[in-house]
């Protein structure tokens, strides 16, 4: 067990290691998926089908990786559970829906994306919280079509097509890591592309969501997860070992830190996890707030009070009864994330992320002929004459139509 005095020589170079460590950027993992893109790009399904057999031992003809979910029966205690969490995460995102609204002569439009992807990891587990956590906030947006892309084992799974049903998705890529979502972006003879694609992965998947901006929209940029638990004497040290836990069973690179007043609970720790021991909870928001981590559970009294001060976290989890590993099913919140400091400014998964929005002007002749003098000054001002006469010019055509 690492235990540190946060403001000590020792605590303040180990807090630099753990921001240091992650963000390193992974170039391994960037060449790996630079070269599953120009693969994709050059062979199409072809490429993808060799990619799944290297790295799934699956053979699937290049026509076969995309199937359609299958009517399903599953057990009666999975499938409630299943409904539970849709409902309740449908209830928590429906009123994130943007409205579009008018000012004078501008139109503000939201409309839905056309077609998004929604990635959902096969490697360790078959993660459908993660179809649901995805696809529920598209379909409120408006998505009329949604894919899911997951690996070959994952897409067997009933539970995976019973969602994949409930939420009306109709076709599954078996592709996962770097060359699914490439497929997806860039599209092959049998895989139509995706406008957007959503969901976390593994590194190689993040590279190749990284290098494929600008071909396709992405969430957010990921890493590892991560989870700070703040704690003062009154916590339970058996919660605060249950949350830390429950994060590291993510992976060995997941990041799992103790911030607490209490050095007796910082020793209780196990292994897995770094305690740092602070003066004040406030400096333990500080701390927090510098990592900008991820999950953000609070275990000490006045908990809503402590987690009103904090500001770059992406899921805050008050008080012994809110463990963060509900918030990963059946909460309602989401538990698509920023990680690895972006929660500084990045937000958790919604119903916004599936819209665009434009702006719509419809200005009369008069608007034009009150403003357009205005608009000519700045553009004169700015060096661009054309632009001023563009305006000048739609201003005499109405004043001589008047």
């Amino acid at each position: 067990m690492r235990v540190y005095k946060a403001n000590s020589p020792e605590g303040e170079a180990a807090l630099r290691e753990i921001v240091e460590r992650r963000d390193a950027s992974n170039e391994n993992a960037l060449r790996v998926a630079e070269a599953i893109i120009a693969g994709v790009r050059a062979r199409g399904d072809a490429y993808v089908a060799g990619q799944i057999a290297k790295f799934d031992g699956v053979t699937l003809a290049p026509d076969a990786i995309k199937i359609a979910p299958r009517a399903v029966t599953i057990g009666a205690e999975i499938a409630e559970a299943i409904d539970t969490a849709l409902a309740r995460i449908e209830a928590f995102h429906r009123p994130q829906l943007p409205q579009p609204y008018r000012w004078g002569p501008v139109a503000h439009r939201v409309r839905p994306i056309r077609r998004v992807g929604c990635y959902v990891p096969g490697g360790r587990a078959v993660y459908i919280s993660t179809l649901m956590m995805t696809a529920v906030p598209a379909r409120i947006a408006g998505v009329n079509e949604i894919v899911c892309i997951t690996t070959p084992a994952a897409a067997e799974r009933d539970e995976l097509h019973y969602v994949c049903n409930r939420l009306g998705i109709a076709e599954i890529y078996r592709c996962g890591g770097a060359a699914g979502v490439a497929a997806a972006a860039l599209g092959t003879e049998s895989l139509a592309r995706v406008d957007k694609i959503v969901g976390p992965g593994n590194a190689y998947v993040n590279a190749a969501k990284t290098r494929l901006i600008g071909e396709v929209g992405i969430d957010m940029t990921a890493g590892p997860t991560e989870l700070i638990v703040i704690a003062d004497e009154s916590a339970d040290a058996a919660l605060v070992i249950a949350d830390l836990l429950a994060q590291a069973e993510h992976g060995p690179d997941s990041e799992v830190i103790l911030l607490t007043t209490s050095r007796a609970l910082a020793e209780a720790m196990p292994d897995r996890a770094i305690a740092f021991v602070v003066d004040s909870l406030d400096e333990a928001v500080a701390i927090a707030d510098g990592i900008a981590p991820e999950h953000l559970s609070i275990h000490a009294r006045d908990a809503e009070a402590i987690a009103e001060k904090a500001q770059n976290c992406a899921a805050i989890y008050c008080g012994a009864s809110s463990p963060p590993a509900a918030g990963d099913y059946v909460v309602g919140s989401n538990h698509v994330l920023p990680t690895a400091g972006s929660a500084r400014f990045f937000s958790p998964l919604g119903v916004y992320d599936f819209v665009k929005r434009s702006n719509v002007v419809s200005l009369t002749a008069e608007e034009l002929t009150a403003i357009a003098p205005l608009g000519e000054r700045i553009a004169e001002f700015e060096g661009l004459p054309n632009h001023a006469k563009s305006m000048a010019a739609r201003r005499d055509a109405c004043l001589a139509a008047s």
